[in-house]
Parts: structure tokens; C-alpha cells; sequence
């Protein structure tokens, strides 16, 4: 049996599941990775809205980072919802520490939630964008995000991002396309995939982890998002668990 790889997911906590660190973890199974999980917060919410988002007690997430590397070979980090300037000081040294060093981040930059709920205020957006940002190896902002880093970003002209894949660049009719910009070679390309008619939970945590598996298991930036678009299609199309506003995935695939 092939031994399964090691990400560490660093995120908040959806209770319906549908998004957060459980829709990480369960991304990481199907793609045969042992998931090692930090939370940076819970929240109080359902598929309608987000009614709170409880911090984690102080020093809570690098000291549970600490713990975890004193038994495990991390081969990946993927990070989502980082809540405040608190847990984005400790996730930085977290990245900063040696044991890490060379190991490739994915950080899918979540400043609203999908009901429109405020959840990174703008002294911690400048923090992440400025300190954090540019440690990843790939962002997955939404156009909207995008706009907000891009705009914080040119005050930091010093600091550089290496690649950012904007996951809704443009919507059309039947498919929704996504672009990569690779900063470093100068590099631009573009993706689709068919866009369907209904509300579905957890889309962007579910995709940014595929991406991150399949970059860990040495595929191209541009191939892991092709795998990982195929199995968003893969997904979407067997969902039937359904809320309020949203459906929730069925990353299991069965």
C-alpha cells in the first residue's frame, strides 16, 4: 500500500461541515493524504449565514504546531480562514520556522463569508498580505479578494507573491473561468469549468486542497488545478445533502 503523505490544515471550524477545516480534511482523504489540523477559530453558522466566529485561546495554534512536529514529516500546508492579527502572528512563525523550510504553502484568502459576513478586518488583511502572502507558493482568491489584495499589495511593491489562480476571473453563461497569474515568469493562463445552477457550500476550501495534493505529489501548478477542477466537477455532480441556501459536497465521490 502506498504511504500516504502528510498536510497540515490550518482553518476554521464549519459546523455544517460543508466548509472549513472538516471539507479540507475530507479533500485530503480522497486524495490519500493524512491530514494534521490546526483550527484558527470556530464559528457559529448554517448554509444561510455566519452568526460568529470564536477566536482560539492565545498561542493556542503555534503551540499546536509545535507539538506536531516533534512526530510528523509534513509534506504540504494548506491554510484557510485566519481570523485575526493574533493567529496570523502565530501562523508566521509557524512558516518562518526551519522545520518547514522548502515545504510548499497553499493559502486560500477568505475575507467574506458566502453570505457576505465581513470575516478579516482590514488591519489583518494588510498583515497576511504584507508577511504572509508572500510565503505561499500559490494563492486562490476569488475575484473579489483579488481586487482587495492586489490593491494592498502595491503598497508592499517590495514584497512579491508567487502565483495567484483567481477562481471566478470571469462568469459567462455555462462555464466560469479561472486565471493563473505566475508573477515570476510572467505568465498567464486561463481555466474553466461548467458552472451549474445551484449554491453549493465549501467550493473554495475544497478546491484549494485538491490543488494542494496534487502539487505535493510533484505535479505542475497548471496540472494539480486541472486534476482538481476535474474532481470539483466530479463532486458537485453526486451532492444532494442540501440547506437552506446551499447545497454541501459530496467529496467522497460515492
Amino acid at each position: 500500500m502506498k504511504k500516504k503523505k502528510i498536510i497540515l490544515i490550518i482553518g476554521g471550524h464549519d459546523p455544517t461541515s460543508g466548509a472549513g477545516i472538516t471539507a479540507d480534511i475530507e479533500t485530503a482523504g480522497y486524495f490519500n493524504y493524512h491530514p494534521l489540523s490546526i483550527l484558527t477559530c470556530s464559528t457559529i453558522q448554517n448554509t444561510s449565514k455566519v452568526i460568529k466566529v470564536n477566536k482560539m485561546p492565545n498561542n493556542y495554534i503555534y503551540s499546536s504546531f509545535k507539538e506536531l512536529i516533534k512526530e510528523f514529516k509534513i509534506d504540504i500546508i494548506k491554510i484557510g480562514l485566519i481570523p485575526s492579527i493574533r493567529s496570523s502572528k502565530e501562523i508566521l512563525k509557524i512558516l518562518e520556522n526551519k522545520k518547514i523550510k522548502n515545504i510548499p504553502i497553499i493559502i486560500d484568502p477568505i475575507i467574506n463569508s458566502g453570505s457576505g459576513r465581513k470575516l478579516v478586518f482590514k488591519n489583518n488583511i494588510n498583515f497576511v498580505v504584507k508577511n504572509l502572502y508572500p510565503k505561499a507558493l500559490l494563492l486562490t482568491p476569488n475575484k473579489c479578494e483579488y481586487n482587495i489584495i492586489k490593491k494592498i499589495h502595491k503598497q508592499h511593491s517590495t514584497e512579491n507573491i508567487k502565483n495567484i489562480l483567481i477562481t471566478d476571473y470571469k462568469l459567462k453563461k455555462n462555464h466560469i473561468m479561472l486565471k493563473l497569474i505566475e508573477s515570476e515568469a510572467s505568465n498567464e493562463k486561463e481555466f474553466n469549468i461548467k458552472k451549474f445552477s445551484k449554491i453549493y457550500h465549501g467550493t473554495g476550501c475544497t478546491f484549494s486542497t485538491a490543488i494542494a495534493c496534487n502539487i505535493s505529489d510533484n505535479n505542475s501548478i497548471e496540472k494539480s488545478i486541472a486534476i482538481a477542477l476535474n474532481y470539483m466537477k466530479k463532486v458537485i455532480e453526486v451532492s444532494s445533502i442540501e440547506g437552506k441556501k446551499q447545497f454541501l459536497l459530496n467529496r467522497s465521490l460515492y
